[in-house]
């Protein structure tokens, strides 16, 4: 960690350093770019990409306070260990509640920020360019909301840009929509979750139709540079009601994937597109089932909505047709670690027709030594790389020591085919990335592989 005086040294070197935007009027912006939001929860996706991204928004923390406990205002930001390689970052800062901050922390807001960016320029070289908070005020608010920018703004040194998220119903008639934008450098309207708060009420959707030709006028009237939000993962929900058009959705699982759901015979896939062109996985079932903590009576479902290529596809050309002040897209998000309802960045970024895609790893094998004493015992994960198959895989483990014996992990569809032979066999779109599939015990210590068996 760095001692105070360095950090204050370099903090006041980099506030000398840049001339800073106009904060009403820009010139069009000279070259398109794409991006990533990274939010904050499990380690990224380790993806060695062809070339660094042109942007990443990286969220850095929360804004705290005006909760029911009447909590004072307060900020929590740290710079995250390792990034992926970008051109340009920006840090966000959320702000968890439909209301707006109090001025009060707009100087606490602007002050870490800039220790942030020292900080990330000091250890990192990251070329941290702004500040983006990420507020869903009401649009009520929205005159409060540009006061508190204006707030955040006098903290900040000119060269610290500074970005906001936008809600589309802020665009609307008879709005304050104007006073916002006019103490921001940039705006990054977000075409997906557009029903919030009264969720998913036009049906299973997760990303929101971009038509260019309504919305270029309304951006670009701002004379200020604009990227769109365009959605890249996916959500699982449990959906209730008797017909299939009748059914509404009233649970969002956080932490489910299809491989949870696809292996269960009590449930029946139904695979569609909605109407802005992601995958929707209907599992529904077809008599009473018990799933975790939750009981399904015949009929009710949970349903996957994932991104797809058409649909990434489909909202950058729109944005693209934008023109004017429209500056990129970014997408909504880069996966965690373990994440499976997110698109692949490389796949995202070819998507939107920025080459050249990355060559994915083979299927393999990782063996975690399992600590017993008198034998040689491995828990053992197929790391596979393309894990929502729209149809059954077989694969065939090889061991190259024979096995004393195999504990499957739960109910994972594999057993021994022989002593040194494992068959794993997963229903369509019922994998994972890295999916432990149970414990191999054997004599000696053993190397595995995997094949696809076709």
């Amino acid at each position: 960690m760095s001692s105070p005086s360095v950090l204050s040294l370099l903090v006041a070197c980099l506030t000398l350093s840049g001339c800073g935007e106009a904060l009403h009027s820009q010139q069009p912006p000279p070259k398109w770019t794409t991006g990533f939001w990274l939010w904050q929860g499990s380690p990224a996706r380790t993806v060695v990409l062809p070339a660094p991204l042109d942007v990443l928004y990286f969220q850095a923390g929360t804004i705290e306070g005006g909760d029911v406990y009447n909590r004072g205002w307060s900020v929590f930001a740290n710079l995250p260990a390792e990034l992926p390689s970008a051109r340009e970052y920006w840090i966000v800062l959320r702000f968890g509640h439909q209301s707006v901050p109090d001025a009060s922390i707009a100087e606490a807001v602007a002050k870490r920020a800039s220790e942030l960016r020292a900080l990330a320029q000091l250890r990192h070289q990251w070329n941290v360019v702004g500040l983006q908070l990420d507020i869903d005020s009401p649009t009520r608010l929205l005159p409060e909301y540009a006061k508190f920018l204006g707030e955040v703004r006098k903290g900040l040194p000119p060269e610290i840009q500074i970005s906001i998220t936008a809600l589309l119903d802020w665009f609307h008639d008879g709005t304050a929509v104007t006073e916002v934008i006019n103490h921001v450098d940039e705006f990054v309207p977000q075409f997906y979750d557009v029903g919030k708060p009264n969720l998913y009420a036009g049906g299973p959707v997760v990303a929101a139709r971009l038509d260019g030709a309504t919305w270029g006028s309304v951006f670009n009237r701002f004379q200020k540079r604009f990227r769109i939000g365009v959605s890249s993962f996916g959500r699982a929900l449990r959906v209730t009601g008797g017909r299939p058009e009748a059914m509404s959705p009233s649970y969002i699982y956080n932490d489910l994937a299809p491989v949870d759901v696809a292996g269960n015979p009590a449930f029946r896939l139904e695979v569609s597109k909605n109407a802005v062109d992601e995958l929707v996985l209907t599992y529904r079932a077809t008599r009473e089932v018990s799933l975790g903590y939750n009981r399904f009576p015949p009929g009710e479902a949970i349903q996957f909505i994932l991104p797809t290529s058409a649909e990434i596809r489909s909202a950058t050309e729109s944005a693209r047709k934008i023109g004017g002040y429209c500056s990129g897209v970014i997408f909504f998000r880069w996966p965690s670690s373990s994440e499976i309802l997110a698109m692949e960045p490389d796949e995202a970024l070819a998507a939107a027709g920025v080459p050249p895609e990355v060559k994915k790893e083979p299927d393999s094998i990782e063996a975690i030594d399992g600590g017993c004493a008198a034998v040689k015992c491995v828990d053992i994960y197929l790391l596979d790389s393309t894990p929502l198959r729209p149809a059954p895989v077989r694969y065939r483990i090889h061991s190259s020591e024979q096995l004393e014996y195999f504990l499957p992990e739960g109910k994972i569809p594999i057993r021994m085919a022989g002593p040194s032979d494992l068959e794993l066999s997963l229903p369509p779109y019922g994998g994972r990335r890295r999916m432990q599939l149970g414990r191999a015990v054997s004599a000696t210590r053993s190397d595995f592989t995997v094949q696809e068996v076709k």
